[in-house]
């Protein structure tokens, strides 16, 4: 190996040994603080230069999770929030309750960005499971599982779905991508229930109170914030549609976002309470999670651990799809995976009407978000999140894998036998 490698694999082990390890050590220091760190590490020890540095952090996805934090915040305090988890309460108790609240954040994930999701539904997750008298672990467990299974079958519903539609070169991606998807999701959300009823089971009772999720009082807010996730809805709709079609809207998601929250900032009347209230640390752990996996792509290690499994063909296995994007989401976390392992596909004879192997693709780099929390950044805001909220998190790296392993395993089984035996809608 060389020193840029070694220096890139140290730095690996310091942030992800760090997230994994630091409930076990007892470590107090927030998630953001280990990526921070290595991203400083990075350009420190030579990887990247200051200017690369700069040039890796993606700021259409910083703009995005600002904008959606900004949105999520004014339906916190709107009251809009509250209503939602007093719906869902009133409607069922407990486990039941734990269901609901599952399925319609599984229905929605198909549909929106799950990023912004899982900042939503933590909050509504720390409400319904004060109510059920449970700690909050099930129901966060329950939202990861739900942001990531649910988001598995469209290609709106992650951007490594979206990218795998748009440079695969398919035809109507929506189409064939749901073609293939639809079902091994419905068994696959199926299967996190099973999974979820154990963590239910095993739950310790008597946990947190209800988190507060502010009552509707602020008449002027609650208009302009309904006003403003109609535009980002509907502009996030447009935008996906024309993308597929092959256009370039002038606005793409993350300024489709920023409108949103611009709306909400200008006519709510509450800026500095809604810009008080966003999580700035997550945007910091975004920023060195760039810096830090550019770092290993520039370095070469992304490279030497890749040419360690063995290539796909046409003609080939699925399962040498299926598995190396699991694991490599671990590593670089899904979307920078999948932007490595499409051109190495192409390279390799994959086409356009390639269909089972782009839903290869797609479904395990989402799917690799079930089985740790490193495997997808979506995992990551629910932990901050709670973090913010609670000062503590109950779903630590470990314990979250004890549930998210076998899920993981039978996840990608039913996605290799409905790909393999071609079973589609």
């Amino acid at each position: 190996m060389s020193i840029a490698e070694i220096e890139s694999l140290a730095i690996f082990v310091f942030v992800f040994g760090g997230v994994a390890f630091r409930n076990v050590l007892r470590l107090k220091q927030p998630i953001w603080l280990f990526f921070l760190i290595g991203a400083l590490a990075t350009v420190a020890l030579g990887v990247l230069t200051p200017q690369e540095a700069y040039q890796s952090i993606d700021l259409q996805v910083i703009i995005f999770l600002f904008s959606m934090f900004v949105i999520a915040s004014a339906l916190k305090m709107s009251g809009l929030l509250g209503e939602v988890g007093a719906l869902i309460s009133k409607r069922s108790r407990g486990w039941l309750s734990l269901v609901l609240f599952f399925l319609i954040f599984s229905l929605a994930s198909a549909f929106l960005m799950n990023d912004p999701l899982a900042i939503i539904g933590t909050s509504v997750a720390l409400y319904l499971s004060g109510v059920a008298g449970v700690e909050a672990f099930p129901f966060l467990l329950a939202l990861a599982f739900a942001v990531t299974t649910g988001s598995e079958m469209t290609p709106m519903g992650n951007p490594q779905n979206l990218l795998v539609a748009v440079e695969s070169g398919m035809r109507a991606p929506m189409i064939e991508m749901t073609r293939w998807l639809l079902l091994p999701t419905v068994v696959n959300l199926a299967l996190a229930l099973v999974v979820l009823r154990v963590a239910y089971r095993r739950s310790r009772l008597g946990g947190d109170p209800p988190m507060e999720l502010p009552a509707s009082t602020d008449a002027r807010l609650r208009r302009v914030v309904i006003a403003a996730v109609a535009v980002t809805v509907i502009g996030l709709f447009v935008v996906n549609w024309l993308q597929l079609l092959g256009y370039n809207p002038p606005l793409d998601i993350s300024g489709v976002a920023l409108l949103g929250s611009a709306i909400v900032l200008g006519l709510g009347g509450k800026e500095r309470e809604l810009l008080y209230d966003v999580d700035w640390g997550v945007l910091v752990m975004f920023a060195g999670l760039f810096v830090v996996t550019q770092g290993m792509w520039d370095s070469g290690l992304v490279g030497a651990i890749a040419s360690i499994m063995p290539p796909p063909t046409p003609g080939g296995s699925l399962a040498l799809i299926l598995l190396p994007s699991v694991i490599l989401s671990q590593i670089i976390s899904n979307v920078p995976m999948v932007a490595l392992y499409m051109p190495l596909m192409r390279e390799a004879g994959f086409g356009p009407t390639s269909y089972r192997a782009w839903a290869a693709l797609a479904a395990g780099s989402t799917l690799a978000g079930n089985l740790t929390l490193m495997g997808a950044a979506s995992n990551l805001i629910i932990v901050q999140e709670e973090e913010r909220h609670r000062g503590k998190s109950s779903m630590d790296f470990w314990r979250f894998a004890l549930y998210g392993l076998p899920l993981t395993a039978l996840n990608c089984l039913v996605i290799y036998a409905f790909l393999f035996y071609g079973i589609r809608v």
